[in-house]
């Protein structure tokens, strides 16, 4: 395919749900869709960062599958949360030995919530691993990371879908969006996770509706409702159905437009 735009990639929040955006890159690949640019939060930021360093499809699926978020060696009783964020640092380190942002091979932007000004801080220079764990460290759940003299916490609290910095160097812009909210019956909400994974998506979703309308196509496959999102039981369907929502809005775009 001859690929003339410049296009913005964004990726969402959502926990293990982020298996639907290793499914989405790889529809892409089959496309040869290379994104310019790539913006992400919490989950979106680590598949983001693992794309623009260079990593095939494959790597990312299997470092998501080896992530161990409740290791007992990772709680902590001294910060506040129930996980020490900064344990889990070393997960990434062999994935980005250079911890910069400027050895990645596409630009990218991480977003990361500000606990002390309120407000989303986005990096996109130097070093790269503190800001990336911060943007995946949920409230309540991870302790917040301290870097630069700010207290940093998971973007998707305040903003969940980042494509802020796509807009003035993207073209085209594709969002992929992996916390649809649907109904959920009183039955369904009877335990504390149950009802905090529920309260944070409604959050996050209020945040989202005005960036899901600045995205040229948008990926956002209904069924992710159905999959908890700190549960990596089931990540190969969230894949798959990243990877076939992923075709069908692709191809849809091409047929109508004949090209990106």
């Amino acid at each position: 395919m001859n690929q003339e735009n410049k296009i913005g990639l964004v990726l969402s929040g959502g926990g293990f749900r982020g298996a639907a955006h290793i499914g989405v890159i790889k529809a892409m690949n089959e496309r040869n869709i290379v994104p310019s640019f790539i913006s992400g939060t919490s989950a979106g930021a680590i598949i983001g960062a693992l794309y623009a360093a260079g990593y095939e499809w494959q790597d990312m699926y299997k470092f998501l599958k080896s992530i161990d978020i409740f290791n007992f060696k990772n709680y902590t009783f001294n910060k506040a949360g129930i996980l020490d964020s900064d344990k889990y640092a070393k997960l990434f380190q062999n994935k980005f030995p250079d911890n910069r942002f400027e050895a990645l091979e596409i630009p990218l932007f991480i977003a990361t919530t500000d606990l002390i000004e309120a407000k989303t801080r986005f990096y996109f220079e130097g070093e790269l691993i503190p800001p990336l764990v911060a943007s995946a460290s949920l409230p309540g759940i991870f302790s917040p990371v301290k870097f630069n003299n700010r207290l940093l916490c998971d973007g998707g609290v305040t903003n969940n879908l980042p494509v802020e910095p796509l807009i003035s160097f993207s073209d085209k812009i594709i969002g992929v969006y992996v916390n649809p909210l649907q109904e959920m019956a009183p039955s369904n909400l009877t335990s504390t996770r149950s009802v905090l994974e529920r309260a944070y998506l409604i959050m996050r979703n209020s945040i989202s509706q005005e960036n899901l309308n600045k995205c040229d196509i948008l990926i956002a496959p209904e069924a992710l409702n159905n999959f908890n999102i700190l549960s990596k039981s089931k990540i190969k369907y969230i894949f798959q159905l990243g990877y076939e929502e992923a075709c069908k809005k692709l191809d849809a775009y091409l047929e109508e437009e004949g090209k990106f």
